[in-house]
């Protein structure tokens, strides 16, 4: 019995296929991730600014040139 080229090379694409959609999902989770990190990050940013404003109010000698 012979080989079949294109089931051969069906079979290969479908297995590329998936492993590509893996990678997606890998990528995507990664992003999420990121992006969630990046608001924690810009939200401590906010409140230490916060922080600061409040301190150099109370405090203008601090007040830096």
């Amino acid at each position: 019995m012979g080989t079949n080229p294109a089931a051969d090379q069906i079979a290969r694409l479908l297995i590329e296929r998936e492993d590509l959609l893996l990678d997606g999902r890998e990528l995507e989770a990664r992003l999420d991730r990121l992006r969630r990190r990046l608001d924690d990050v810009n939200a401590e940013i906010a409140s230490l600014r916060r922080i600061e404003c409040e301190l150099l109010q109370r405090h203008p000698e601090l007040e830096q040139d």
